[in-house]
């Protein structure tokens, strides 16, 4: 028994994703043989996490992958990465925009000494604030859900299909990563997409 608690703690929380889907285009396109993963956020590491861990799962697919944060660093809209997947041969753009899994801050006490030598005590957030600067309340403390937009489109920037996934359980951004990653790809490929 205490084996399997420690596995557990070492482990992290497992992590399940749900993709809730619309597919843009009425015909299915041609099968991909190479794809553009691009994770839009404000944290480059971040970005540069999920695409690392991104990359076995949709070559596993059978694809070439290509990293955003290692291809086209600078990108700066979805035009850019169009025009870089249109000059090296790229059939497919991933798009998964990850400024929604926003950076926590705390709710402080007003009369807490804010001198962390002295606190024994653990701050717990109760809201977070969004890139654009919206404060969003939480629903209840500690929800473990995190929610984001993800979007296909074709090497030339025609958009294929787009949805949101959401994320339960999941305190760890590797174990969070290739939750969302295994979850688009299989709900990519079901359709035709991929």
């Amino acid at each position: 028994m205490r084996a399997l608690l420690l596995t557990l703690l070492l482990a992290g929380c497992a992590s399940t994703t749900e993709i809730t889907t619309r597919t843009v285009t009425d015909t299915p396109p041609a099968d991909a043989g190479a794809i553009l993963l691009a994770a839009q956020s404000p944290e480059g590491d971040v970005r540069e996490t999920w695409e690392l861990i991104c990359r076995p799962i949709f070559n596993r697919a059978g694809l070439n992958v290509y990293l955003a944060h290692q291809e086209t660093p600078l990108w700066r809209d979805r035009d850019a990465l169009t025009d870089w997947a249109a000059g090296h041969g790229v059939d497919r753009v991933l798009l998964v925009d990850l400024t929604r899994l926003l950076m926590s801050a705390p709710n402080l006490p007003a009369d807490r000494d804010l001198n962390p030598l002295d606190q024994n005590t653990e701050v717990q957030p109760t809201w977070r604030l969004g890139l654009d600067g919206e404060r969003i309340e939480r629903d209840r403390p500690g929800d473990p859900e995190q929610r984001f937009p993800a979007y296909l489109t074709d090497g030339e920037g025609k958009p294929l299909w787009h949805g949101e996934a959401r994320t339960h359980e999941a305190n760890d951004q590797a174990a969070i990563a290739k939750s969302q990653c295994r979850a688009l790809r299989d709900v990519l490929r079901q359709n035709g997409t991929l």
